[in-house]
């Protein structure tokens, strides 16, 4: 599949989150190639955090514009945002204890199209059809992620890792534009870590989508992203594969604390 027949191009632009007189993100522009994984790293404080909350609407910009396949929207909401295809996961582990694994990805569907309330409330077939929509969309969905096997069981009842992919499976459920992973590597042991990068990269090649992943474990980005982008104190100071931006001197020196020499 060619990158063009993909959707989820996004083009951010001038991108300035501003705390007082604290420039969090400091004029950031990029264009992320739509189908492709990318990482995004930095030292703690570099902003990274902050640019996917600008990106996905839970924080203000002070300026700058965001695109979407085309189209500004940079005014839009969060929750507009959300619906037209940019879906964000954060740090914490965020599911549903007392309930399912299936349960919990089903909450997943409230993104999607639904029938109005009275032929949701009288079960009309509308309803009915739309039902099975999401029945088969989670089951697909736990399939591909390897969870089916745990549908049935209490989600506090799974491994952390586990757990960490059924939250993703429930943002991948709507079928995202652009996936915004916070460190969904945190808290995982090394097995746990190629789990997740195997399930991801299967999942992706099936599925193109933006992804975007800050993720503080080189290796892990090597192994996951196709491209990478780095930032030190909220600026962009590195792009390209991720061998190309770990070698960047810039990067070594922010990052790493090694002399640009090193």
């Amino acid at each position: 599949m060619s990158h063009d027949a993909v959707n989820g191009r996004l083009r951010i632009r001038d991108v300035q989150v501003q705390y007082g007189a604290v420039a969090a993100v400091a004029g950031v522009s990029v264009d992320f190639v739509p189908g492709r994984i990318t990482g995004l790293i930095g030292p703690n404080g570099a902003g990274k955090t902050t640019l996917l909350n600008a990106i996905s609407g839970f924080t203000g910009m002070t300026s700058g514009t965001l695109d979407l396949d085309g189209a500004d929207i940079t005014a839009s909401t969060a929750r507009m945002r959300a619906s037209m295809g940019i879906v964000r996961g954060f740090q914490t582990v965020r599911l549903l204890e007392r309930e399912s694994v299936f349960d919990n990805v089903m909450v997943g569907c409230e993104r999607l199209p639904h029938p109005p309330l009275l032929a949701q409330l009288l079960n009309l077939p509308s309803q009915q059809r739309c039902r099975s929509r999401d029945v088969a969309a989670v089951r697909k969905t736990l399939s591909a992620l390897g969870l089916l096997a745990d549908a049935h069981r209490l989600t506090s009842e799974l491994p952390y890792a586990s757990r960490r992919l059924v939250e993703i499976a429930r943002l991948l459920l709507v079928r995202p534009k652009v996936l915004l992973l916070d460190e969904p590597a945190a808290g995982l042991d090394a097995a746990e870590r190629r789990r997740l990068v195997s399930t991801l990269r299967a999942y992706h090649a099936e599925n193109p989508f933006t992804l975007i992943v800050i993720e503080h474990d080189i290796d892990l980005v090597r192994k996951l992203c196709e491209d990478c982008l780095a930032l030190a104190q909220g600026r962009v100071i590195a792009t390209g594969t991720p061998s190309e931006v770990l070698e960047n001197p810039l990067v070594r020196t922010a990052y790493f604390g090694q002399p640009a020499h090193a």
